[in-house]
Formats: structure tokens, C-alpha cells, sequence
């Protein structure tokens, strides 16, 4: 059973990313979505495209390892844990816009499954 993204823990990190930690589940065993605060879009009118990492790519805390398009200029996604990423929002490829209008919550961007039995986060907020 995998808790939805309200009933979630989100961890907040110093680089205006979020991970959704289940509140029922290991973090070792349970895929946490990541995804980027509205302060990290600030000044952004629009959203043109998103590049994240591939599933089974395995990504390390504080390193960037994508890049979300807008009008204003690029903005860095930051892996706020380390582990393999297993999955990739399908609607913020199809519609990247949806990480503008919704960062929070369907604009999440991917999921990443952690060794560790607990969250090697960047920073709090």
C-alpha cells in the first residue's frame, strides 16, 4: 500500500525540492516522490520542457540530476536522497506545465527508492 501524496511526509531541502516520504512504509522499501517547491519556479512564466533522470538511474543527495525549461531560464533539479530512481511522471512529460500549476502535488517529477533505513536529505525548512 503506498500512501498518496497527502497523507505523504514531505521533506523539504534548502534547494526548494521536496520528497514525498510514505508515512506507512520503508524508506528502502517504499519509492519517495520528488519534486521542486514553488519558490524554485519563482519568476518562471512558463514551464517549456523537462529533462529528468531515466528509471534505474541512481542518484546522489545534493547532486543535480535534471533540469526543468522555462521562459526565464533553466531551473537545477537537486536529488534531495540518494538512491535509484524507479519511477518518471509520465503527465509532466506529456504536459510540463503541471509542475507550474500544481508543484506540490501531480507536478511531482519522480520517484527514487533509498538504501538507507532513513533519508539522507540536504537540508530543512
Amino acid at each position: 500500500m503506498t500512501a498518496s501524496l497527502t497523507s505523504a511526509h514531505r521533506l523539504f531541502d534548502a534547494g526548494h525540492g521536496w520528497m514525498a516520504v510514505d508515512p506507512f512504509g520503508s524508506p528502502a522499501q517504499t519509492p519517495s516522490r520528488v519534486g521542486v517547491t514553488p519558490a524554485a519556479l519563482e519568476g518562471s512564466a512558463d514551464i517549456l520542457g523537462v529533462d529528468l533522470p531515466p528509471v534505474r538511474t541512481v542518484v546522489t543527495a545534493g547532486e543535480a540530476c535534471g533540469t526543468i525549461a522555462t521562459s526565464a531560464g533553466p531551473v537545477t533539479v537537486y536529488a534531495p536522497a540518494g538512491g535509484m530512481v524507479t519511477i518518471v511522471n509520465p503527465a509532466v512529460r506529456e504536459d510540463p506545465s503541471i509542475i507550474a500549476t500544481d508543484p506540490l502535488g501531480d507536478g511531482w517529477l519522480f520517484a527514487v527508492l533509498t538504501p538507507q533505513t532513513t533519508h539522507d536529505v540536504r537540508g530543512d525548512s
